[in-house]
């Protein structure tokens, strides 16, 4: 059967208004931030925030005790993600945590409880290539918090 130019074309933007309200739909679920998941009867031993502002984590550098709850919080004007940095070769492990999307004044938490050193960066519009990157360092001594 042959459709007519404009059978053709109804067809088409048809499919193409399809496609556009899955994506938005798509896009709108990732810019929901996740609850925390924190395992019943644990608590955290403290909370620390790291600010996301002018494409930066402040403080871009974080020392923490195990069981600290890292809270990162958007005061840009723009969204901003944090991703574990992990190696893009194909096979490698995948990064221990991404968040969501987080839209201007939005927040979301993870609770570090293993010992170790975790890059982070922001993989929204390629923020993480104009700087915006940092590390949480989570070892068994007091936490504190420093200014790189």
């Amino acid at each position: 059967m042959l459709l007519t130019p404009l059978a053709r074309l109804v067809t088409m933007a048809a499919i193409v208004v399809v496609l556009f309200a899955g994506f938005l739909d798509a896009d709108q679920s990732l810019q929901r931030p996740a609850e925390t998941a924190v395992a019943p009867g644990a608590e955290p031993v403290e909370t620390v925030t790291v600010v996301m502002r002018n494409l930066r984590y402040v403080p871009d550098v974080v020392r923490i005790r195990p069981g600290t709850m890292v809270v990162f919080a958007n005061e840009d004007d723009r969204p901003h993600n944090v991703v574990h940095g992990s190696s893009p070769k194909v096979g490698t492990q995948p990064g221990l945590f991404e968040s969501p999307i987080l839209q201007p004044g939005e927040e979301w938490s993870f609770l570090f409880t293993e010992p170790g050193e975790y890059s982070i960066l922001c993989t929204v519009s390629a923020h993480q290539l104009m700087g915006m990157v940092g590390t949480i360092i989570v070892e068994d001594i007091a936490g504190r918090v420093e200014d790189s």
